[in-house]
């Protein structure tokens, strides 16, 4: 064969290749163009709790909002390895919850790039219905020390969980290739959008809105009880008439009962805790838990809308404060320090409580 010759078909092959990735690419693009388009259109409604259908592409398409009917489950998450922030979670556990993975090693540049967007995600979603999981998978063997890897979570200011993925078994799972990389899977469990690398944070965040507003409707119980707006507004002299003695000290003057004494410290009926001031929900017993500090706790209220959070720089402490967002009573205080599904602990003062039970 001549020189020419070989000349000749290396320069066909060549053509024939470069003409099958093209194609692919302009096919792979104008596919998420029109998957995104599908999206956008549903975003104002979306923002207005309506419920954006997504796209039906290929349920492993990246970088696209994934229907419902075309989403794959997700699979399991790694067993028997260390958590941090966190007792082992399940997303069987988390059925009902919006979750975001987030498949990162803290040594990863670009993974660092993502964390302030990711906890911006988890502060102002979490009482919401978001939870966020870090994978914490090792690129070197320094990654792998779980408490080199507390210490960092600790140092970056990390407070959703974050589980240890030394061997793999989470990000084969997920068929990932990359740090880092986000999943983003709906109330159901299924794996609803994949995105690598840094940006994307505006979708993400879309997604996040629109997957939280999935089934509002059906499982509106709760947010029946949200607070509507209104203040309930009176003298100090009126409130203490209204009150006795140590409800006023604890709800009007900032005081704090004694640890063990309240009647709702180890109380375990069915129903919902109401402001003793003004009578407005805030908590429900299914949220409540046994927290050993000697005060009644629960992980999340009836409706975040019912309470109120300010920053409390007293006794030389800076703690954050738990109001009644009706008539401003103090409650107690929350800490980021509880159980799944929120990891906080909502630390109430039981005089200033008043139980309803329900059967």
């Amino acid at each position: 064969m001549s020189r020419n010759t070989i000349i000749a078909l290396s320069v066909i092959i060549l053509a024939v290749v470069v003409f099958t990735v093209v194609g692919r690419t302009l096919t792979r693009d104008s596919t998420h163009s029109a998957a995104r388009a599908n999206f956008d259109s549903h975003d104002a409604s979306a923002a207005e709790g309506a419920t954006a259908a997504g796209a039906d592409v290929p349920a492993d398409t990246r970088d696209v909002f994934i229907s419902a009917k075309s989403a794959r489950p997700a699979p399991a998450l790694v067993k028997n390895v260390p958590w941090i922030n966190s007792d082992p979670l399940t997303l069987e556990g988390l059925r009902g919850r919006v979750v975001l993975v987030d498949f990162w090693t803290f040594s990863c540049y670009n993974c660092r790039n993502t964390l302030p967007t990711l906890k911006r995600f988890d502060a102002s979603y979490r009482e919401r219905g978001l939870t966020i999981i870090g994978v914490q998978t090792p690129e070197f063997d320094s990654e792998k020390q779980v408490e080199t890897v507390r210490g960092q979570v600790r140092t970056l200011g990390i407070k959703y969980p974050v589980v240890l993925d030394n061997d793999y078994v989470t990000w084969r799972a997920y068929g990932v290739q990359a740090w880092p990389t986000v999943v983003i899977l709906d109330k159901q469990g299924r794996i609803r959008y994949t995105h690598i690398g840094e940006g994307a944070y505006d979708m993400q965040e879309k997604i996040i809105k629109t997957l939280l507003a999935e089934g509002e409707k059906q499982s509106a119980g709760v947010s029946q009880d949200a607070y509507k707006g209104e203040k309930i507004v009176k003298t100090e002299a009126e409130w203490r008439a209204l009150l006795n003695a140590e409800q006023y000290r604890v709800m009007r003057d900032k005081g704090t009962e004694r640890a063990f004494t309240g009647a709702y410290n180890d109380h375990h009926e069915n129903g919902v805790y109401h402001c003793a001031a003004c009578d407005l929900v805030l908590f429900n017993s299914k949220a409540k838990f046994e927290s050993g500090t000697g005060w009644p706790s629960f992980f999340q209220p009836v409706a975040a809308a019912n309470v109120t959070e300010e920053v409390d720089s007293a006794y030389g402490m800076k703690r954050t404060e738990v109001l009644c967002s009706r008539c401003g009573a103090h409650l107690g205080h929350v800490f980021d320090d509880g159980p799944p599904p929120t990891g906080l602990r909502y630390c109430m003062n039981s005089v200033a409580l008043k139980f309803n039970r329900q059967s």
